[in-house]
């Protein structure tokens, strides 16, 4: 009977390890579940697992992303009132830093692929800055496809220098508050790509040279970071660099040049940056005197030039409310005023300004938002001219808002509103709406 009772107390004591160890093993699989179901939750892209193929390309020197941003934009009321379209854009990026690769010191390459998807409302809204930059230069009656790539220096740890074909967009993104590119932010071109000094030589469109900031340039930056400013100078073919030409032949139109600086400020414990920038450009552009009837009597087939063109622009980014632990998640202030030859140049002058940046609710920091307003003063021999030719036109401005909701940190959902005084004088102001998805893979 003794013998009869020990078997049963061990087999009873087998029955609950047994239970012990399934009950241990079950809680570590749903464990595991939950943290990944957190990873995903949090992981900065789709595909960034913990110990996955990106954190191991990272380790070496190579870093990439791909962005797919959907928009679903219509016309709420204006001019075209009801048309709505579906389009998209492909970003795919490529960093890599050659050093850690063991092949060169400070020596970094950068690549973005763009593809264009879809339609938009672009040209269909009589207004003359497109309200949906993303889409504006890779586009589906224009170039379908884009190539960016830059070649980086870093010569010291104050000194790099860069050379290639690049975005100005993407370059605009990284501006604090502000952003740009259309991607994440303001949708309109008056955010998304501000003035660069740097303008379109060939006669082209009135569009196409708008404030002199062509979306992809082909040339150079020296970036000089002192303790009390950083200090820019950029010279560059003032064409678009999207046009095949450009990098077949390049600068034989002429050159352009631009030299900023931009200082840090603080005021009361708040960061700013005060940025002033000037360009000149000895390329020749349409003669905007030429548009008028008389003059085009006197010259019926050749369109008269003008050589030499110039810029000046000054933008305030001031935080107003920042995060103690990561001085960049803020809301502030943000301006920009340009002034502008007048000719060639079609805007004389310009100013936008708004609030903008992120949420600082508890568990929304990575959300961003923004409001803001634009005014593009058109140059009057422009005006002037086309209304002899009984073409009306007036300067452009308009305000937009938007918000965009992390839904995580790889998709990001955006709500977009805005209202414009086009510049077509016979057609209404218009009300435009957008909802813009963007996954991060």
């Amino acid at each position: 009977m003794a013998r009869s009772f020990s078997k049963f107390v061990l087999t009873l004591s087998c029955a609950l390890i047994s239970c012990a160890v399934g009950s241990q093993s079950a809680k570590a699989k749903e464990a595991k579940k939950e943290a990944t179901a957190v990873s995903l939750l949090s992981q900065k892209t789709l595909t960034d697992v913990p110990g996955g193929p990106k954190e191991h390309l990272r380790r070496l020197g190579i870093d990439t992303d791909v962005w797919v941003t959907q928009f679903f934009q219509g016309i709420a009321a204006g001019g075209n009132q009801g048309v709505s379209r579906y389009g998209g854009k492909l970003d795919v990026f490529l960093k890599v830093d050659a050093e850690k690769l063991g092949l060169w010191r400070g020596l970094r390459v950068n690549a973005q692929y763009e593809h264009y998807i879809g339609l938009n409302i672009n040209q269909r809204d009589y207004a003359l800055l497109p309200v949906n930059a993303a889409q504006a230069f890779v586009a589906q009656n224009n170039y379908h496809t884009a190539l960016s790539l830059i070649v980086t220096q870093q010569l010291s740890e104050q000194l790099s220098v860069s050379v290639g074909k690049f975005n100005t967009m993407t370059l605009a993104s990284q501006t604090p508050l502000i952003g740009g590119g259309g991607l994440d932010t303001f949708m309109n071109r008056a955010f998304a790509l501000p003035s660069t000094g740097i303008g379109v030589a060939s006669p082209g469109t009135v569009a196409d040279r708008l404030i002199v900031s062509p979306p992809y340039i082909l040339g150079g930056v020296a970036t000089l970071k002192t303790d009390v400013a950083t200090f820019n100078l950029i010279f560059a073919d003032p064409r678009n660099a999207a046009n095949p030409r450009v990098l077949e032949r390049p600068f034989e139109r002429g050159i352009g040049v631009v030299g900023g600086v931009t200082v840090p400020t603080e005021i009361a414990g708040l960061s700013g940056y005060h940025t002033l920038r000037g360009g000149y450009s000895n390329a020749r552009g349409f003669d905007l005197d030429d548009i008028g009837e008389s003059r085009t009597r006197l010259a019926p087939l050749v369109g008269v030039t003008k050589k030499g063109f110039w810029l000046a622009s000054y933008a305030v980014q001031q935080y107003l409310v920042q995060n103690a632990e990561k001085p960049n998640v803020g809301w502030g202030l943000f301006t920009l005023a340009t002034l502008s030859d007048g000719n060639p140049n079609p805007v004389r002058w310009s100013m936008l300004a708004g609030l903008g940046g992120n949420n600082l609710l508890p568990g929304r920091e990575i959300d961003q938002w923004g409001v803001g307003f634009f005014h593009y003063g058109l140059t009057t021999p422009l005006l002037a001219g086309l209304a002899e030719r009984r073409i009306y036109r007036r300067s452009e401005g308009g305000i937009e808002a938007f918000y965009n909701w992390a839904i995580t940190p790889w998709m990001r959902l955006t709500g977009d509103l805005q209202i414009v005084e086009p510049w077509n004088a016979n057609r209404p102001r218009g009300t435009y709406m957008a909802l813009r998805l963007q996954t991060r893979f």
